[in-house]
């Protein structure tokens, strides 16, 4: 399924919530629009109960803190 991006996490996981309900049982979640897919698959593992969470895309250096200034 593919996520919606407009709107935030809360938002998000409401709307996941619904579909595992309905028998969804994955989920793959990628970066886009400035969204921290790391973040966002945290949240949804913390507030659904059995979906599974698999990235799609991730910018590896967005999590890692700056050296320069």
């Amino acid at each position: 399924m593919a996520l919606n991006y407009a709107g935030g996490f809360k938002e998000t996981v409401a709307e996941l919530s619904d579909y595992e309900k309905a028998g969804l049982d994955i989920v793959f979640v990628a970066e886009a629009y400035s969204f921290d897919a790391v973040s966002e698959m945290g949240y949804i593992a913390a507030e659904t109960e059995r979906l599974k969470i698999a990235s799609g895309a991730c910018r590896s250096t967005r999590a890692l803190p700056r050296c320069w200034p």
